[in-house]
């Protein structure tokens, strides 16, 4: 009798644990889980995240790299345009150059009005920047000459076809030079994006910086925590063919901002350029 007392609760626990477990078992997220405080007293189960890699090419900065140009929505006020590092080269049989656009973009098409910011990541190198009216031919404005990592502005009213040289003499002969189209577009309602072709842009500023691809996760997370949104990404192969801390591929970074101080902006672009391996 003794022996029957304590072997009937035994073969109860055991017939609970196998009905049960395997029911428990399948309600376990097998990328596991974290409890969050919902504010309230309760806790609920998060997945938790996987980190997402830069997938190297998408949206805006693939059209950018393939066709040169880029097309602003209305809501757009300010554009900063990149002379890339090594921008001053022309196509040589021994490139220079990372890719080849003296400036990025360099065609673009937006509103009358917007704010058009040239900064100079070519290292070492000064540029002058002279814009022209293509219908009278008549000089719009002059940048002055500015140094790495500095930005000059221009501010273009009236609508029309705008053609941009640089004056700075390099070799053989090469000029840099873009194009801008401005639009009258106050009677038209803004794209979702502000941006042609996007559907995540949704800042007042946008611009686009180059850095070596090795590295694409280091410099994402810095511009982020300067308050930039990473648009989009494009990897290439540079044109170079690879040179000492930068590697032989690169990334366009298509970035935008939000509120954010034009003068902040600058100097944000400048510290982070300055930590770029280019020379």
């Amino acid at each position: 009798m003794g022996s029957k007392f304590y072997l009937t609760p035994i073969l109860g626990l055991l017939f609970v644990l196998m009905y049960f477990g395997p029911m428990w078992l399948h309600d376990q997220n097998v990328l596991g889980s974290v409890s969050v405080n919902q504010g309230d007293g309760a806790t609920a189960e998060q997945p938790l995240q996987q980190s997402q890699p830069i997938d190297g090419t998408s949206g805006i900065a693939n059209e950018v790299f393939n066709t040169h140009e880029l097309t602003l929505g209305n809501n757009i006020k300010n554009l900063v345009i990149l002379i890339p590092n090594e921008g001053h080269h022309g196509p040589q049989a021994d490139e220079d150059r990372f890719l080849d656009q003296p400036f990025i973009p360099q065609n673009a098409v937006l509103n009358k009005g917007t704010n058009i910011i040239w900064f100079n990541g070519d290292v070492g190198h000064d540029h002058n920047l002279v814009i022209t009216n293509n219908s009278t031919g008549e000089t719009v404005q002059e940048t002055g000459v500015f140094p790495q990592f500095e930005v000059r502005n221009v501010i273009l009213n009236g609508t029309g076809n705008y053609h941009y040289t640089d004056t700075e003499d390099y070799e053989e002969g090469f000029v840099m030079s873009g194009d801008i189209q401005v639009v009258d577009q106050t009677q038209a309602s803004p794209s979702p994006s502000g941006l042609s072709g996007s559907a995540q842009s949704t800042g007042d500023t946008i611009g686009i910086l180059m850095v070596p691809t090795q590295d694409i996760q280091t410099y994402t997370t810095d511009l982020k925590n300067r308050g930039f949104n990473i648009d989009s990404t494009h990897n290439f192969k540079d044109l170079r063919g690879g040179q000492s801390g930068t590697g032989n591929e690169q990334t366009l970074i298509v970035w935008t901002t939000s509120g954010m101080d034009l003068s902040t902006v600058a100097s944000n672009l400048q510290e982070f350029s300055t930590g770029l391996p280019y020379s």
